[in-house]
């Protein structure tokens, strides 16, 4: 059950678009959703949602601001409603992108497995009209990723969408192919879909968010879309399911009935993704060591900078390379 407490709001230590991270006057941190709860002022006492700190789980320290007392602030109407978060106290109302699309002829999707992915394959694309459809298989506010905020502050990425219960993109949209098709409509044909952060795993064959990719890789596919697959890999990640090739990775490509296309460094083997039954792309990787560098950014997976891990670095430009390519 969700653990309530109230505190003070004594600081306001950042904010930004949806969302706010304030000081509690007992000394404790929280982060406030705008879009749920209101823009937070010093003085105002709020109830936070304890749980996950108090278990050391999910929000890196912070509370969470379930309720601002005496809040009266009210928000426009959306011109459509839909609700995102539904069924839930702090379901909110949102304004979804319509595409007339029937077909998604022109999108080149890369699917990502984890919210790093995302951040080392757009600073390495360096693509002034690529766009980001999160999932909502992890953090439903985009507002909680640091990265993708940081990505649009150093142009990597120029529009993002929030699919099902995610909310917060530019573009709110129902799914996942209504929200390629919603991409498409702005000139975004180069899309990256995956979830945001807090990738849940559990040690087990089957659960582990990322396998949503399967079932995205098949209708996205099935609808006109040219489907490509991030592989997940690591020379240093300690866990034997994670070493190599990812387990993920393996897993998703046998669930994806229809051929996808799999980005492979040119040199590496790539048998393995035909005896899946799908289609191995060598290309020459580019550089996402340098390009994570030249931009000045941090990007970490399992609080380990991304850039450390070399296997993961060539994959990851492969995918790159793929997604900005043609063939």
């Amino acid at each position: 059950m969700p653990r309530f407490q109230s505190a003070t709001v004594s600081d306001i230590i950042e904010q930004r678009d949806g969302l706010q991270k304030v000081q509690l006057d007992d000394g404790s941190r929280a982060y406030a959703l705008t879009d749920v709860v209101g823009r937070l002022q010093i003085g105002d006492v709020v109830v936070v949602n304890t749980i996950a700190v108090d278990l050391a789980l999910g929000t890196g320290g912070w509370h969470v601001v379930h309720w601002v007392e005496g809040n009266r602030r009210s928000s426009p109407k959306p011109e459509e409603n839909v609700l995102k978060a539904r069924y839930l106290s702090e379901q909110i109302e949102v304004s979804p992108h319509i595409s007339t699309r029937s077909d998604l002829q022109g999108a080149r999707v890369l699917l990502c497995l984890l919210h790093s992915h995302i951040g080392a394959v757009a600073i390495t694309s360096a693509s002034a009209r690529l766009g980001y459809l999160m999932t909502d298989q992890a953090a439903l506010p985009l507002a909680l990723s640091d990265l993708a905020q940081q990505l649009i502050e150093v142009n990597r990425l120029a529009m993002t969408a929030t699919a099902g219960q995610a909310f917060g993109g530019d573009l709110e949209v129902v799914n996942v192919p209504s929200g390629v098709a919603g991409l498409l409509d702005n000139d975004c044909p180069r899309i990256l879909v995956g979830a945001g952060p807090g990738h849940v795993g559990t040690a087990s064959p089957l659960g582990f968010s990322g396998l949503e990719l399967a079932g995205h890789a098949s209708v996205l596919k099935s609808l006109g879309a040219v489907v490509g697959l991030c592989v997940r890999a690591s020379d240093v990640d300690a866990r034997e399911r994670h070493q190599g090739i990812s387990h993920h990775t393996e897993t998703i490509l046998r669930a994806i009935p229809n051929q996808i296309e799999v980005p492979v460094p040119v040199g590496f083997d790539t048998a393995w993704v035909s005896d899946m039954g799908h289609t191995p792309r060598s290309v020459e990787p580019a550089d996402v060591t340098s390009a994570i560098s030249d931009t000045g950014l941090t990007v970490t997976t399992m609080t380990r900078p991304l850039a450390e891990d070399a296997l993961a670095c060539s994959y990851l430009g492969a995918a790159s390379a793929w997604l900005m390519g043609d063939t």
